[in-house]
């Protein structure tokens, strides 16, 4: 499912870059639509029940995805050609994307056209400072590179989780954006949305042995509750150490499992990225053949020795 992901203004630093001294105004508008490590805007906001927050993870973003990409720099997502002003074709073109340290960096030398100048104005003016990215976090099985997790946070009574992205598979396009906050009230978000509150009742549904009831409380440390005299019998009886122990063991199966989920992913990006330069290598030798053959059928036409040629 291709996502999107508005980055908060203060994090984004869409900005043009200066010029040396008398050099004239900047073309070049430098942002970070992609942050490392931050947490997102909430992305289940029809939730009654949970808040999401979704934070990319170091190195989900690789530097062999950017040479393997076609990522358009335009407004609001548009397909329209209209609404372009740059792009990267397998890490090169008018749109340079860089990683740093807790950010991906794009810079963009705007042309000269209607929809570049325009907005290049409006970035001047301050009128335009927000920028998204769109992205897919699948594996060619179509399963998810992320995992879930619930704090002990809560927000107006709503429970919080966190969804890790460990590898992103695919970039579509950055964009600057006009009404960033919009993005949260879209059919497109909501789908994604309800797609993120079921994988995370699923992963509940695990957790409790596949019961449906008491699941918010599922996993939860029943030390908390302390409403039930009878619970605090219970919880008199129980050996502290065992408790620790338990706790260590499902804490190392979760990051065993984060590990293997990951590993996986980049196996398979990595086989994936092998497969396509194998094939883009064939097309570029028998495009090599298919020139040769023009080249040695002109050759005979205009009577050359082909045989003391080189193709």
């Amino acid at each position: 499912m291709k996502q999107t992901r508005f980055i908060p203004i203060e994090d984004c630093g869409l900005q043009i870059r200066e010029t040396e001294f008398g050099q004239g105004k900047s073309r070049t508008v430098v942002g970070r639509p992609v942050m490392f490590g931050v947490r997102s805007v909430n992305l289940t906001p029809w939730s009654d029940t949970r808040v999401v927050y979704e934070i990319l993870e170091p190195n989900c973003i690789t530097q062999e995805l950017i040479n393997r990409s076609n990522v358009v720099y335009n407004n609001n997502h548009s397909n329209d050609i209209s609404d372009m002003i740059g792009r990267c074709v397998n890490g090169k073109g008018t749109l340079s994307l860089v990683l740093r340290e807790n950010y991906m960096e794009s810079s963009c030398d705007y042309p000269n056209t209607t929809v570049a100048n325009d907005t290049l104005e409006h970035i001047r003016l301050g009128n335009v400072y927000g920028m998204s990215f769109a992205f897919d976090d699948r594996n060619a099985n179509g399963e998810e590179n992320v995992t879930y997790e619930r704090t002990n946070e809560t927000v107006d009574g709503k429970e919080v989780w966190l969804r890790h992205v460990w590898l992103i598979t695919k970039l579509f396009d950055v964009a600057n954006v006009t009404h960033p906050a919009y993005e949260q009230t879209s059919v497109a978000t909501r789908e994604q949305s309800e797609a993120i509150d079921k994988a995370i009742e699923e992963q509940l549904k695990r957790e409790c042995g596949g019961k449906d009831d008491d699941k918010r409380d599922c996993g939860k440390d029943d030390t908390k509750r302390d409403d039930d005299p009878d619970d605090k019998d219970d919880i008199k009886d129980d050996d502290p150490d065992d408790k620790d122990d338990k706790d260590d063991a499902d804490d190392e199966a979760k990051r065993a499992a984060e590990e293997e989920a990951k590993k996986k992913a980049e196996e398979e990006a990595k086989a994936k990225a092998e497969q396509e330069a194998r094939e883009l290598e064939e097309q570029e030798q028998r495009f090599r053949e298919q020139q040769a053959m023009r080249l040695r059928a002109q050759h005979r036409r205009r009577g050359i020795d082909i045989e003391s040629l080189n193709y």
